[in-house]
């Protein structure tokens, strides 16, 4: 029989747990591992393992493939713990969001075949508890693949099936354009988070402006709200590539400072932008060719005539509303699908 060990029974592993289970593959085990015993009680009753134990080196034993799934702070550690007690031909992945030294890590401490491969799932929505594991986590959703040159084919192949039993697509890509992509749109929301809380929190008149504290602020200070160690190690471990997503954030604050202040209309066209940017990625359709600012033969001629700006309002007035959803259309109480 086959044998497939999660390491870490957190929400995502015992999600992954679940998947596997209800993908129902045939002659495989899956196996738990974890140092706390409430968590992999947990986990054994909601069905997302078949054993459970917090010995590690008999989750181990006979595992085709391993899936770790650990804090970033605890990785290394593990790395060296499982290295020696991994059997000819098993096959390690992990779910983190920092792939680099991880994968470095890996060679340092895993038998060099068939290798290391890291992984990262995107599920579709946060869950943040034990309880909230889904085996539906990552129906239709991308699922990172990231293998380094020592990575072997077999070992590829191993994960990318777990991955497609899951109900995810692999999405491959190396370990620095990976760790790029997920420090601006995983870690830099975590550092803008704690500005924003930051900049009203230690402010002399909190004590009173808590209280007007919309959902929009719980919403954007969310992140912030996360381990503070695990953020601080994976922001030190990308530090190159997350200070380069910062830059361009401090660039954009700046630019919208300046708007502000300058009162014109040049604000609502950055905001503008930005509403059609995420309604465009909200509704999948960010890889479609053609921008959605490519004007019509009217509109070309309406900016000969009019300029630029007062392009847009032209736009905006003799548009029927029947264009694509991450068209701004203007109007109050828009919203994006």
């Amino acid at each position: 029989m086959d044998r497939i060990t999660i390491v870490g029974m957190g929400p995502i592993g015992a999600s992954i747990g679940l998947a596997l289970r209800r993908a129902g593959l045939e002659d495989t085990e899956v196996v738990g591992a974890d140092g706390d015993r409430r968590k992999l009680a947990r986990a054994s009753k909601m069905g997302a393992v078949d054993n459970a134990t917090g010995n590690l080196r008999s989750a181990l034993k006979g595992a085709q493939l391993v899936v770790l799934d650990v804090p970033f702070t605890d990785m290394r550690e593990t790395l060296e713990a499982i290295g020696p007690a991994l059997e000819d031909g098993c096959v390690v992945t992990d779910t983190g969001r920092v792939k680099a030294p991880v994968i470095r890590w890996a060679r340092d401490h895993l038998p060099p075949s068939p290798g290391f491969v890291g992984g990262r799932p995107l599920p579709a929505r946060t869950i943040a508890t034990l309880e909230q594991a889904d085996a539906g986590l990552f129906d239709g959703t991308h699922y990172c693949v990231v293998a380094d040159e020592a990575a072997e084919s077999e070992a590829v192949r191993s994960v990318v099936g777990m991955v497609e039993a899951l109900g995810a697509s692999p999405l491959f890509m190396s370990a620095e354009e990976h760790d790029s992509y997920s420090a601006a749109l995983a870690q830099l929301p975590r550092l803008l988070s704690t500005a924003l809380v930051g900049a009203a929190a230690e402010s002399a008149a909190w004590q009173d402006m808590h209280r007007l504290a919309v959902p929009e602020f719980a919403e954007m200070t969310r992140p912030a709200a996360g381990d503070p160690s695990e953020a601080s190690a994976e922001s030190a471990a990308n530090a190159d590539a997350l200070a380069h997503w910062l830059n361009i954030a401090i660039a954009r604050l700046g630019a919208l400072k300046a708007q502000v202040e300058d009162g014109g209309g040049d604000l609502r066209d950055s905001l503008v932008r930005a509403w059609e940017h995420r309604a465009r990625w909200e509704a999948g359709a960010v890889e479609e060719e053609g921008g959605f600012d490519s004007p019509s033969a009217a509109q070309s001629m309406a900016s000969l005539v009019l300029g630029g700006r007062l392009t847009k309002r032209y736009r905006q007035m003799t548009s029927t509303g029947k264009g694509p959803a991450w068209m701004y259309h203007g109007g109050r109480g828009t919203e994006q699908p």
